[in-house]
């Protein structure tokens, strides 16, 4: 009996003491409605600013708690042009896209410019969650503008 009781005051504690952090790290996600105005943002600044928009991207200028922005050229000769994710390794800024594998090794840079539009779809892929260092599932808006894709992820 003794013994039971200390189980689940243990059991007490330990929910009382975790249950705020995950509580917590769903509140700091990111929606999908928020990503879709996130690159929607980013690309009202292209249009005014043009290309000098990639160094606010890449210096974290488009974020939004687990939100950012990532910008691809398209083409043979397509690149990471702008990223304001948390650093990776090996570094995406300036990487081309057809390099560009999720967990499962699937091509997402070529997925991104396959499907990207101008009004915008998701596309679903596995990335490692920085939050949990684990891989998950992701999708991303994409959007194609001239000879670039915007994209913002959410993590499901």
């Amino acid at each position: 009996m003794r013994t039971t009781r200390t189980v689940l005051a243990l059991a007490a504690l330990t929910l009382g003491f975790f249950l705020p952090a995950l509580v917590t790290a769903a509140a700091e996600r990111g929606t999908r409605e928020e990503a879709q105005a996130l690159v929607t943002k980013a690309v009202a600044a292209f249009n005014q600013k043009g290309p000098a928009v990639f160094d606010e991207i890449n210096a974290g200028g488009f974020r939004n708690r687990d939100l950012y922005i990532f910008v691809d050229s398209t083409g043979p000769d397509g690149k990471v042009v702008a990223y304001g994710g948390a650093p990776v390794d090996p570094p995406l800024l300036g990487r081309p896209t057809a390099d560009l594998k999720d967990a499962r090794g699937l091509p997402i840079g070529k997925m991104f410019e396959e499907r990207a539009t101008p009004s915008g779809t998701w596309v679903d892929y596995r990335w490692e969650d920085p939050a949990t260092g684990e891989i998950a599932d992701k999708s991303s808006w994409v959007v194609l503008v001239g000879d670039y894709i915007f994209g913002c992820g959410i993590y499901k």
